[in-house]
């Protein structure tokens, strides 16, 4: 069904997916259209994981492409994501892009009861409420009529 389907996003390397990330998740306070590298490694270093600003910046930019186990989890704890998306496991950039898709609407259409009720649900649960929350945009549009009936 061609009016379900989305552009994804280039994922091919490391590089791809850490600026996904930076460009899919801004600040909750909307200072900025994504997080500035300082603001990630302020946060890395509070938490205890070490990493310098050219390392950041040389991950971003695909000249380092094999960190640490320890910089990847500061990184997925970060951004609130699985570990195994930075390696591109098939089901945790499936179930993260599923989930950044439900952060996005929540966060710009402020959709706290939806999200409430699927806060307890488990990642396989909340794939399917993300999946069946985009058909249903998909197939009646985002400002539905609620007199549609």
């Amino acid at each position: 069904m061609t009016d379900k389907q989305e552009v994804s996003p280039k994922l091919d390397s490391l590089a791809d997916r850490i600026n996904y990330l930076f460009a899919a998740l801004p600040p909750p306070d909307g200072s900025r259209a994504e997080y500035a590298n300082q603001h990630v490694l302020t946060w890395l270093r509070e938490h205890d994981y070490e990493l310098s600003p050219s390392h950041i910046s040389e991950l971003r930019r695909g000249i380092k492409t094999n960190p640490t186990m320890r910089v990847l989890q500061g990184l997925a704890n970060f951004f609130e994501v699985r570990v195994g998306f930075f390696y591109g496991d098939t089901d945790a950039v499936r179930d993260t892009l599923s989930e950044l898709r439900l952060r996005r609407a929540m966060r710009e259409n402020q959709v706290t009861d939806i999200a409430a009720r699927v806060a307890g649900m488990s990642p396989a649960h909340r794939h399917l409420v993300a999946d069946f929350i985009t058909d249903v945009i998909y197939k009646h549009g985002k400002g539905g009529s609620s007199s549609s009936t």
